[in-house]
């Protein structure tokens, strides 16, 4: 097991991240107006927008695991999705009660609303309208430089990591292996943990590096309605879903 390693279990630790990271909205609109450039400045808004409109379904989307686990605790999540591939919360067989169980309660929904999101929540193609260089040079780092430059790329690449390891946790079984039990000794099980969980939050980075070299850039209206008229109903019909079978089909 992984758990000597995890510095403290909050029991309200995926709401602590979400409410953590929602602060980033402000330091992209104040970087781009105290650049005093107008570019720098519709960028930050772009941002700000962007930010605030596809947080909502990732919160959204996150909502229905939760509803399936019963606790906020990232800790307890990645525990309910132990065993195998079968238990983790984007396949959601592990769960019992037969098929017509699983149907509804497998969040691959909530999975493709949560990676859709968070690209877009981290400005990163096809996403990236903040920074589109041929309508705003560079989006509202367009005046910054040297090691401010590298702070707010740096931001950016943290945020990335950051949202492959909650989806690593959230729906891909954290540290959990795709098999039963582990192929190492019981004192040696970390190490199998600490690779797993590596892998997946690589693979999750992969996609976002594929992504940008694949996808061209949508329209600024394009990316709104996208996220107000299709992941934001596509969300909230997951979360009426998962509640309805789980209120009246769980043992």
């Amino acid at each position: 097991t992984i758990k000597p390693f995890i510095i403290t279990d909050i029991n309200i630790g995926i709401l602590y991240i979400l409410a953590f990271t929602s602060i980033g909205a402000y330091g992209i609109i104040l970087g781009g107006w105290a650049s005093n450039n107008k570019y720098s400045l519709l960028g930050g808004l772009r941002a700000a927008a962007q930010v605030i409109s596809y947080e909502l379904n990732v919160g959204l989307a996150i909502i229905s695991v939760l509803i399936l686990s019963g606790s906020l605790s990232m800790v307890t999540i990645a525990e309910k999705q132990a065993g195998s591939i079968l238990n983790w919360n984007v396949i959601g067989m592990g769960h019992g009660g037969g098929i017509w169980w699983w149907v509804p309660v497998t969040q691959i929904v909530a999975f493709v609303v949560y990676v859709i999101s968070s690209v877009a929540e981290t400005n990163r193609l096809p996403f990236d309208l903040p920074e589109a260089d041929s309508e705003l040079v560079a989006g509202w780092m367009t005046e910054y430089s040297g090691m401010r430059f590298a702070f707010f790329f740096m931001a950016e690449y943290a945020n990335m990591i950051l949202v492959s390891c909650i989806a690593s946790v959230l729906f891909l079984g954290g540290y959990h292996a795709p098999y039963p039990g582990t192929l190492l000794p019981d004192k040696l099980s970390w190490i199998e943990g600490i690779a797993w969980f590596t892998v997946k939050v690589y693979a999750f980075l992969f996609l976002f590096f594929w992504l940008r070299a694949t996808l061209p850039r949508l329209r600024y209206d394009q990316l709104m309605r996208f996220g107000w008229k299709v992941m934001l109903p596509l969300a909230l019909g997951n979360i009426v879903v998962t509640a309805i079978v789980v209120y009246f089909l769980r043992d």
